[in-house]
Formats: structure tokens, sequence, C-alpha cells
């Protein structure tokens, strides 16, 4: 009969053999320092005395008591994780590309002259690291050739040294990128670099008006896969645990790619105070102002380019983005945030000793190791809530939920982004029945009788439809739903959020308070899983609201011009927990804790 210490361990050992991380964020908000203190050989974990923010103690409550249990199984057990970089493999792709096309990339990205690019080529030669390579050369036509199925057998010192010559390739053509071009220029081309490839397969000139390929949008993770394999592979040779951290996904698809795939994946937002963020930028990485703009654009999924578009049944005119299909593999940390099983704070004003950083991550990869050591925080059992009920959503464009509590987060109220009570949602009407079905109860007056509308959500229907007949299996068995807001900005010309048919999440959750004869929450908070708007933030505001939560931000001026003014403006905190299947997966125990003290006895 195996030791009881044997079998608890064998149990744990489900979770802890392998823990696979990708982190997210903003340029500058610290993913980097993260996988710096994961790869770590001794992280060390502050006492709760050393944990402050803005001089407030950064655990409160219960939560000290929390912590000190997490810090005392991570100072026993904390694994090493290894590093993989995304950059790392787009400038292994600069290495694969011959050297004529990459002068022509960045001639055509940074808007040089010619000889200057090919100058840098001749003082930085790819050849010769390529050839540096070359005993190599069996595991890397495993990790680039998406044809080999095949995991070689490699000894893991020996693939530890290959993935460290190209850290070192990476880190070298970045730095002479910058010198010879102006400092931002790495980040500019390698933004460019990773949309090229995940739309055209390759780094290219021209790439964004190439066919687009579903296959090469998850190039880059398949690549950094192939990686993860060959490593678990010579660990089990070992029986090391496999411990790994990515630094740092910023395509929602790539992220939803190792989510789809491995149980043991978490993908963590790491973020940080904006004003702090690019104070950093400015100090340490000496980028300007415009230049954090332009990389701030490019990573919230911003396209750039809008075109004016007239509609030839009623000429009026309409704003349509220049490429839909370039939303798909563009940069996207907004979305990426949206879809983040944890969320980390990182205060970025102490730079000696992340001290913030280090202490949740010894709560959640405790956890990840050992689930159930502690219940969840306060914050994350309403946020929960608020996340959950954001599934009953009838929008076809973004789910919200929201939750509303007292000062000690007694929950009054919960809601979501959806048409008052008695409407049918978005999700449940169609096209095809605005054409045929009549019904006030489903479809306005207005949609039914006005022209213009109709005009425009019937040709809609009339380009579904003929997509329809082209392929035998696309949009088959679809619910050809439609957005009315959208159709009647197409109808006005213009970008008005008044035309959409839900309430907001926050909204509804404040309507309900009055709907059911709730008592007033002045003093209480607000969770939202998105950011509020203005007129929400104004709502919050007069309900005398201490404190909004919320996971991603949402666009607009509501926090600057809303919120923070007048004699009692509410706390505005970008959440910091675990939310969605990691909250069940972190904080539900293996067995009850008492029974496997029991065990452990012996």
């Amino acid at each position: 009969m195996d030791e009881p210490q044997n079998i608890m361990e064998e149990l744990l050992s489900q979770r802890s053999d392998f823990i696979f991380l990708g982190l997210t964020g903003r340029t500058g908000s610290g993913c980097t320092t993260t996988a710096n203190i994961l790869s770590s050989k001794s992280p060390g974990f502050p006492e709760i005395k050393d944990l402050s923010n803005d001089d407030a103690q950064f655990f409160k409550g219960m939560d000290t008591h929390r912590y000190e249990i997490v810090k005392k199984y991570a100072d026993e057990k904390f694994p090493r994780f290894y590093a993989i970089k995304v950059s790392d493999f787009i400038s292994a792709s600069f290495m694969r590309t011959p050297e004529d096309d990459c002068v022509s990339f960045f001639v055509s990205i940074l808007d040089i002259e010619k000889d200057k690019a090919e100058n840098f080529f001749k003082e930085f030669n790819l050849s010769s690291w390529a050839s540096s390579l070359k005993r190599y050369s069996e595991v890397i036509d495993y990790i680039f050739d998406q044809e080999l199925n095949d995991i070689p057998c490699v000894d893991e010192a020996e693939f530890r040294a290959l993935l460290l010559k190209y850290s070192s390739f990476s880190k070298k053509i970045k730095e002479l990128i910058d010198q010879h071009f102006g400092v931002g220029s790495y980040v500019k081309l390698y933004q460019a670099a990773g949309n090229s490839i995940r739309r055209a397969g390759n780094i290219s000139i021209g790439y964004d008006s190439k066919p687009f390929k579903i296959r090469f949008l998850h190039y880059l993770p398949e690549i950094i896969n192939r990686v993860v394999k060959v490593l678990r592979r010579s660990h089990k040779k070992t029986n090391k645990s496999t411990c790994i951290v990515i630094d740092a996904i910023r395509n929602q698809y790539e992220a939803k790619y190792f989510q789809d795939r491995y149980a043991s994946f978490y993908l963590v937002s790491v973020n940080a105070p904006n004003e702090d963020r690019t104070s950093y930028l400015r100090k340490v990485h000496k980028f300007t102002d415009d230049e954090i703009k332009r990389i701030d654009s490019k990573e919230s999924g911003d396209l750039g380019k809008e075109s004016v578009t007239k509609c030839g049944a009623c000429g009026s005119k309409f704003k349509t983005d220049k490429d839909e299909v370039e939303k798909l593999f563009t940069q996207n940390v907004k979305a990426c945030l949206e879809i983040s099983d944890i969320h980390l704070f990182n205060p970025r004003k102490e730079p000696q000793n992340n001290n913030v950083l280090k202490a949740q991550l010894a709560w959640y990869i405790s956890l990840m190791q050992h689930p159930g050591i502690v219940t969840p925080t306060s914050t994350e059992r309403v946020m929960q809530i608020a996340y959950s009920a954001k599934l009953n959503s009838g929008c076809i464009s973004r789910q919200v939920g929201a939750a509303v509590t007292n000062s000690d987060f007694s929950i009054k109220s919960i809601g979501w982004n959806d048409v008052a009570d008695g409407q049918v949602p978005c999700n449940l009407r169609s096209l095809n029945g605005l054409k045929a079905n009549f019904n006030p109860a489903i479809y306005s007056k207005y949609e039914r009788t006005d022209e213009k509308f109709r005009t425009i959500a019937l040709q809609k229907l009339s380009d579904f439809e003929r997509s329809l007949a082209k392929s035998e299996n696309a949009l088959k068995g679809y619910n050809l739903s439609y957005c009315f807001k959208s159709i009647q900005n197409e109808v006005e010309g213009e970008k008005n959020q008044v035309h959409t048919r839900s309430l907001h999440a926050e909204e509804n959750a404040f309507l309900q308070l009055a709907k059911s004869g709730s008592m007033g929450i002045e003093g209480g908070k607000l969770f939202t899983t998105a950011s509020p708007c203005e007129l929400c933030a104004k709502k919050a505001y007069q309900l005398g609201i201490k404190e909004i939560v919320y996971i991603d931000p949402y666009p607009g001026i509501a926090r600057d011009h809303i919120i923070a003014i007048g004699d009692h403006p509410p706390k505005v905190t970008q959440f910091i927990g675990a939310v969605g299947n990691a909250y069940h997966r972190l904080y539900a125990p293996l067995m009850p804790y008492k029974d496997e003290l029991q065990l452990l006895k012996g």
C-alpha cells in the first residue's frame, strides 16, 4: 500500500507537474518583469509589512491571513518557470527570411532609405547567425515545419542552449534596430512583423493586401506549442515538472489557441496604472509621448483607417472598417484582458523590489499547485457573480455583467446588458424575421415601416443569402441576428450610442435596486466586467457609489471627466484576481482540507 504522503503528492502532481501561463498586457505594464520573477531561482516573497501601495497596505482584513498561508506554501514549493518570449520567434522569423526581403520590410515599415537598411544588415549578418544553429537542425525543422509530427528526442540542456541562442539573437537585433533607426523602432517593426506572420505566414511587405488564410493565424502559437512539447518530453526523461510562461500574448486568438488545448493553461493579465506605465516607458525606454500613443493604438486593436461608404439604395453615408478580416490578426490587448483568467496589478512604483507583484504570484501559483489552499477574496467573489451574469446578455456585440454591493460586499443587485424586460433580445431576432414577421412585440413599428432602415437591413439579408448560395457550409444553421444600432447609424451616417436597444449592465443593476424597493447603497461598490461609460458613471456618482471595480477598460472620458470631479468622487480600481473557469479551478479543493491533513499525518 502506498504511503499517505505519496498518495497526496500523486494527487497534487496532476496540477503541479505541468503549469502553463501566458502573460498579456500593454507594453510597459510589466509582462517581462513578471516572467523574470517566475523564472528566477528564488523570487523572495515579501512579508505583509513590506506590502504597501500608495501608502496603504496591499492586503487588508482576512486577506492578510490568506496571504500568510500562501506565502508559507510558496516559500517551500514555488517552482521555477521557463520563460518563452513570443518576440524571440518573431526574431527567428527574420533570421529565416531572405535578407533582401528583410531590407524591403524595414524600408516599408520604418519609412527609411534602402541604403540605410542595407547598411544595417551588413553590420548585422543574418546568415552568420543562421549558420551557428546548424547543429540544431533536427529540432529546428520540427519547430518551424508544420508538416513534421514526430517530437525529436533532445537533451534538455541542448534544447535550452538553442532557445538561449534565439534569445541572444533577439536581444541583439532589437538593440541595434533602436540604435540605428530611433527609440521605439523595434516595437513598431515587430508589431508589423507579427501581423504579417498571422496573415501571410511570413514576413513580407504588402502583407495587409494579401489574401488572408486562417491557418496562419495560429502560426506563432503552433511554434510555441512545439517548443512546449519538446520541453515536456525532455523533462519526462528526468521526472521533472514543467512550468512555462509565455511573454507576452497580445492577440486574443493566440490566447484562445492555448486555452482550448491545455487544461493547465492560464492567461494572466498584468495591469499597471496608465500614468505610472507611461512614466516608466519615458524614463526607462526613452519613448516619446507620440510613440507611446502609437504603440497603445496598435495594441488596442485599432485598425487605424476608416472609409465612408454611400448606400446605393437610399444615398445615406456611413463609416465602415477598412478590413473586417484584419481584426483577426492584429494585436488586441483589450480583447486579451476580456478573456484573461487571472488579473494582476503592477504598481510600477517599486522597480527595485516588485513586492506587490511577487505577492500576487505567490498567491496564484500556490493555488495552481494546491487548489483551495485558501478561499477567494471578497472582490473575487463578487466579480465572479458579475462575470457569470454577463452570460445572460442577448447582445450580439459584447456581453457585460455588473453587481452592486454595500460597503461590506453584500450583493444588492446584479445586471447585464440587455433589452428592457418583456422585449426580445437581439440574439433571438433575425433579418429573416424582420423581413417576414410583423409581430409588434418582436420588431418595433420603426423597424417595420421605415423605408431607409428596411432597405439597408434587407440588403444585409441579401448579402448573407448570396454567401449561403456560394458555400454548402458557411452560415447554414446560423440565426442571422442583427444589431439595430449599427444599421441605424448607417441610416444616419453617424456613430451614435443612443440607438442601442440594450440597457447597459450597470444601468440594469441600478434599476433593479429601484424595481425591488431596495435600501440605499450610498457608500457601496459597483463591480463591472467593463469600466462604465459616461452615462453609467454619472448614475454611479449620483447613487453615492464609493468604489468602482472593473476588469477591462471601456474607451471614453468617463474616468477623467465624470468620475474624477466633485467633492466625493468614487475610487476606481482595476480588478485583481481570478475569474471565470479559473475561479473554480483555483479555489475548489481536491478534498476537504481536514481529510488532507489526516492523510498526510498518516
